[in-house]
């Protein structure tokens, strides 16, 4: 996110002003649209689920305490619930696909090959991460959030976050290293 929003604006939302309601909307839709299509793979039920969000924002945000709990945070905190939530009725584990828009252009098709490839590659090493590690790798580097706030989605220490941070990435690591080896034996 660019910059946060104004607390004025959050405030006249909790007080039923429907065009602050609707600027929370449009500056949290794509972030949490994005951290479910993440988390799930499929962009209708990330659609969906995203809609299920903003509408328990609707009913909860004259109720949500911004002193101890930041929008940002309870929003997501609510999406990855939802999310757990809908595999656990329906019991599937999601296959996560991270495709990355390549437009513009100066890309040659040499490139945008090679950068779906790699995309690729990526979106495979990190969807056999455990889903507690491809949490902290999308809220910290693909959402920008700082440790404390993913903690407090997490419902972790900082501690455990850097450390989940710091696993995750090393795996991701050995994935990727994995995978250029066999790319490199296969020529």
């Amino acid at each position: 996110m660019e910059q946060d929003l104004p607390l004025s604006t959050v405030k006249r939302a909790q007080q039923g002003y429907p065009e602050d309601l609707g600027r929370l909307y449009s500056y949290y839709h794509q972030s949490v649209f994005r951290y479910l299509y993440y988390r799930t793979g499929d962009i209708q039920l990330a659609e969906d689920l995203t809609g299920d969000v903003f509408i328990k924002l609707v009913k909860s945000l004259p109720e949500i305490n911004l002193a101890t709990t930041p929008l940002q945070a309870w929003l997501f905190m609510v999406a990855r619930n939802l999310a757990i939530d809908h595999f656990r009725r329906n019991q599937a584990h999601p296959e996560v696909s991270i495709h990355e828009n390549l437009d513009g252009d100066s890309l040659t098709l040499d490139s945008i090959v090679d950068g779906q490839l790699t995309s690729e590659r990526l979106a495979n090493a990190i969807s056999k991460l455990d889903k507690q590690q491809r949490d902290v790798l999308v809220f910290r580097f693909i959402e920008g959030m700082p440790i404390q706030q993913v903690a407090s989605i997490l419902h972790k220490s900082e501690d455990a976050v850097k450390s989940l941070q710091r696993r995750a990435l090393m795996s991701l690591r050995k994935q990727l290293e994995s995978t250029e080896a066999d790319r490199g034996s296969a020529r």
